[in-house]
């Protein structure tokens, strides 16, 4: 079973933010330009020279409906994950008993206490709130407040992907046929090996990065499920379960949201935003021997502490049983 270790607070509206753009932040932005390149070269190519001509047959209004709703959804969830600030420590934080009863980490660099979970990146050059890892393809860390954004980035770019392999292949070889068996061939129009080596090489891109990120989102929607972040599984133990793990739905939850219904969306709203502040977490049910240690639960669900709970409420029993028939 699990209890709340520390209640959740509401997030201040300050703490969910866009991120400023700084000289580091402009700096960052050529791979953010990359990704964006790649990003519009197979978008175009499948739009305006596989599909487009086909409109307004039904089967390519079809493909392109769905190809799109993927395609708005992947440019939304990007542009979050570029502009949604990942987390700051709360102002002044730590500096009040109250704040956490427990050993506190400070941080030299940001002069500022740092809350469970949450680390400093060299690259942004302060303390992000549970912080999973810096990635250079959106200039940003993904956070607290913008690791659901990066979940939908990678889901909807391998959606659009698989749409775009599946319904691409075809024109390829039927372009490739048609020019091999023109008799004009190899005195056909530029244009035509053009188109060709554009299909191609859009397709090429797209089963290239189909193939990077299939183990790639597994790797971290397996985090999400687990409540770790990639900064944590590196030192982590084998088959070791995290202390924030409280079931797989509300492990979701804490990135996506409550509301199911939600879950797709790339914004945050009150029903779909993360649960908590990224300070104050969930934890399983433990009890805290000293600062250091832990007792965990046991096979049958039922923690050391308890045990031990019983036993010295047993023995208190057995102690008054012995003195009423002393007494008596």
């Amino acid at each position: 079973s699990t209890v709340v270790a520390a209640a959740a607070a509401a997030v201040p509206a300050d703490m969910q933010r866009t991120r400023p753009f700084t000289p580091q932040r402009i700096y960052g932005m050529g791979f953010v330009a990359v990704v964006f390149g790649i990003i519009l070269e197979v978008h175009l190519t499948f739009v305006f020279l596989v599909w487009g001509p086909k409109l307004p047959e039904l089967d390519a209004v079809l493909v392109l409906f769905v190809y799109h709703i993927f395609f708005s959804n992947l440019m939304l969830s990007f542009y979050r994950c570029i502009m949604t600030d990942p987390g700051l420590v709360p102002p002044n934080w730590g500096f009040y008993m109250g704040d956490d009863t427990k050993r506190r980490r400070y941080c030299k660099m940001c002069n500022v206490w740092k809350p469970d979970r949450t680390h400093h990146c060299s690259i942004c050059n302060r303390c992000i709130l549970n912080m999973d890892h810096h990635c250079p393809w959106i200039n940003n860390c993904v956070g607290f407040y913008n690791r659901k954004f990066f979940i939908q980035l990678l889901s909807y770019v391998y959606m659009s992907l698989i749409v775009v392999v599946i319904f691409s292949i075809e024109d390829v070889c039927v372009r490739f046929h048609n020019i091999v068996s023109d008799p004009k061939f190899p005195n056909l129009p530029t244009w035509k090996f053009f188109c060709l080596a554009d299909v191609g090489v859009a397709l090429f891109l797209s089963i290239l990065l189909l193939c990077t990120l299939t183990n790639f989102i597994r790797f971290h929607i397996r985090l999400v499920m687990e409540n770790y972040t990639t900064i944590e599984n590196l030192e982590r133990e084998e088959g070791a379960k995290s202390k924030f793990d409280i079931g797989r739905r509300r492990n979701w939850e804490q990135v996506f949201g409550q509301n199911a219904w939600l879950w797709w969306l790339p914004w945050h709203l009150p029903s779909s935003r993360p649960i908590g502040d990224g300070v104050r977490w969930r934890v399983h049910y433990t009890r805290v021997i000293d600062e250091d240690e832990e007792l965990p639960a046991d096979d049958d669900g039922n923690s050391q502490a308890s045990r031990l709970l019983q036993g010295s409420q047993g023995s208190t029993a057995r102690s008054g049983g012995s003195n009423l028939r002393g007494g008596s």
